[in-house]
């Protein structure tokens, strides 16, 4: 899989909704879209380690800023991309508690980071169940090559194939969504598994509380001699399991916003904190 390469526009989503807020398994309909500005932040003093311990290490902090579209090319193909316009990553200094000797003086960068484009096709729609089937390109346009592993991007052209199901359990306010797919990376990083769950439930016309399971499995199958970046930023053999509540609110004319935490249960090649996600969003 690693010598594989395809050049298709576009890209499947992770997020869901209740009547076709944003996707999930669900198609948005020709002519409608679904556009938010989206922030991410964690912090972190700890590491899960290849095996699986967890070790302290200097903090470090990551901070993304980008925008997420979908748009219906029809009411059974919605293109889709996520581009993370800027990202800021800072390593704390490392300074000896007794002599006060700087050991590190610490590091931070800035900019673009890789985007993702892809498309979400409707296999199965129309019903209570649908079924949808999405191919997904990691384009490499940030930075891989930063000294002490502070990195932007990955350096690689990856590609996700995935297959998504998703439940509305109308007239209850309850909807359910899954995916599930392979990541094809290249440049000698490992390919992965990847999976997710969502429960979500309505309450009133705006309010929507869920809560999300999803992680990464490495296939092992790359060159092992090759890390990634500092704190599990783009690393290779990357896993976890991830949990947490989100909650939508949608508070004029389809503007909203929304919000969630992820904590990771386990973990190998990853930072050892929760990551947290707050996004302003417009749907057509």
């Amino acid at each position: 899989m690693q010598n594989f390469r395809a050049y298709f526009v576009i890209l499947a989503g992770l997020l869901v909704i209740t009547d076709n807020l944003h996707a999930g398994a669900w198609t948005q309909k020709r002519g409608r879209g679904y556009y938010e500005l989206k922030f991410q932040f964690i912090r972190a003093n700890r590491f899960y380690e290849p095996d699986g311990r967890i070790i302290d290490i200097p903090t470090l902090a990551e901070y993304t800023t980008s925008i997420y579209g979908e748009y219906g090319l029809n009411d059974w193909l919605t293109i889709v991309g996520d581009f993370p316009f800027y990202k800021r990553i800072t390593l704390n200094r490392q300074i000896g508690t007794r002599t006060g000797f700087v050991f590190f003086p610490g590091d931070s960068v800035s900019g673009i980071s890789d985007a993702e484009v892809g498309v979400r096709v409707g296999l199965l729609r129309g019903g209570p169940t649908v079924i949808s089937a999405g191919l997904k390109f990691g384009l490499p346009l940030g930075e891989d090559t930063q000294a002490n592993g502070l990195l932007t991007g990955d350096g690689e052209l990856n590609q996700i194939f995935s297959l998504q199901l998703g439940h509305s359990f109308y007239p209850k306010p309850l909807y359910f969504t899954g995916e599930a797919g392979v990541n094809n990376r290249t440049n000698g990083y490992s390919d992965e598994f990847r999976y997710e769950a969502e429960l979500g439930y309505t309450i009133g016309s705006n309010l929507t509380l869920n809560f999300k399971i999803n992680g990464v499995e490495s296939f092992r199958n790359g060159d092992d001699a090759l890390q990634g970046g500092m704190g599990g930023l783009f690393a290779n053999n990357q896993e976890y399991l991830a949990y947490g509540p989100g909650v939508f609110y949608n508070f004029y004319r389809g503007l909203g916003i929304n919000a969630r935490a992820a904590f990771a249960s386990r973990g190998q090649n990853v930072l050892a904190r929760p990551a947290y996600f707050v996004g302003i969003f417009l749907k057509q």
